[in-house]
C-alpha cells in the first residue's frame, strides 16, 4: 500500500517562513517608508544590480569549476539530507510573479504607493520587456549547461529575472516595509532553483541583477514613454498638442514663378 505524501520537517520550515514573511510584516513599516525620487537617474543606483551582475559573470567566466560546483555539492548533499520541497513545481509555477502582483493591486488597498494603478501597469510593462527580452536573448546566445544537464540554457536564471524585478518594483512603490517581504520572496524563489539542481549560483546572480536594474529602467523610462505617447495618467500630467501641417502657396514676383511652402508643427 502506497504511503501517504508527507512533508518533511524542512519543507514545513520552508512553509512557515513563507507565510511569516507576506502576512507577517507590520504594515506601519511601509507607512513610514521614506518617499525618494527615482525617475531620475541616480548612479548610486546601479550599485546593487551591477555588483550582482558583475560577480555572476564573474564566477561563471572565471570560477565556474570552484564556486559553482562546490555550492552544487553542498546544496545537493543538503537535499539528500532534507529531502525534497513538496510541490516545487507548483510553487516555481506561480512564486516568481507573486512580487509584480503585489507591486501593481497592494495600492488598491490603501498602502500608499508612490504612483497611481495606471503608472504602475506602465512602468511593471516596461521593466518586463525589457527583463524578459534579456534574459531570453542571452539565454539563446550564451551555451550554458544546467547543473542536471536537462538543456544549455541555463545562464542566467528567468525565475530570479522576474522574482527580483518584482521585489525591487515593491521597495520603490511601498518602501522596505513591503519590501523586504517582496525581496524574501525572490530569494525563496532563487533558493529553490538552486536547490532542486536547476542553476548554478552565477545563474541566480546574474538573473537578480538584470531584475533590479529593469525595475530601474522600467521607472526611468515611464515619463518618457508617457509623453512619447501621449498618455495623460494624474492632474500632472500635460497633454501633448497634436502635430500640425500647413501648406502655404507663394509667388515670386521677380521671378515670376508660383511655390508652396511646408511647414511642420510638432
Amino acid at each position: 500500500m502506497a504511503r501517504p505524501a508527507r512533508i518533511s520537517a524542512w519543507g514545513r520550515s520552508l512553509l512557515a517562513v513563507l507565510l511569516l514573511t507576506l502576512c507577517g510584516l507590520p504594515q506601519s513599516w511601509a507607512q513610514k517608508a521614506v518617499r525618494l525620487d527615482t525617475t531620475v537617474f541616480r548612479p548610486t543606483q546601479l550599485i546593487a544590480p551591477g555588483a550582482l551582475i558583475v560577480s555572476g559573470i564573474a564566477i561563471h567566466g572565471l570560477a565556474h569549476e570552484s564556486w559553482d560546483f562546490s555550492v552544487r555539492e553542498g546544496m545537493q548533499n543538503w537535499r539528500a539530507k532534507g529531502g525534497e520541497v513538496p510541490f516545487y513545481e507548483e510553487i516555481l509555477r506561480y512564486m516568481p510573479a507573486v512580487p509584480l502582483i503585489v507591486d501593481l493591486g497592494l495600492g488598491l488597498t490603501g498602502v500608499p504607493a508612490v504612483h497611481n494603478l495606471h503608472d504602475r501597469f506602465i512602468e511593471a510593462g516596461l521593466a518586463s520587456v525589457l527583463v524578459g527580452g534579456s534574459a531570453l536573448i542571452l539565454k539563446k546566445i550564451i551555451v550554458s549547461p544546467r547543473p542536471d544537464g536537462s538543456d544549455m540554457h541555463s545562464f542566467p536564471s528567468g525565475h530570479s529575472c522576474i522574482s527580483f524585478m518584482g521585489a525591487e518594483l515593491i521597495r520603490m512603490e511601498y518602501g522596505w516595509g513591503w519590501g523586504a517581504g517582496a525581496y524574501a520572496v525572490a530569494g525563496t524563489v532563487a533558493f529553490l532553483r538552486l536547490y532542486h539542481d536547476w542553476h548554478w549560483l552565477s545563474d541566480l546572480f546574474l538573473g537578480a541583477g538584470i531584475g533590479i536594474l529593469g525595475a530601474h529602467v522600467g521607472r526611468w523610462l515611464l515619463d518618457p514613454t508617457k509623453r512619447l505617447l501621449n498618455i495623460v495618467t494624474g492632474p500632472g500630467d500635460s497633454v501633448k498638442a497634436a502635430p500640425e501641417v500647413s501648406v502655404v502657396p507663394s509667388y515670386d514676383p521677380f521671378s515670376g514663378s508660383f511655390g508652396t511652402t511646408l511647414a511642420f508643427r510638432f
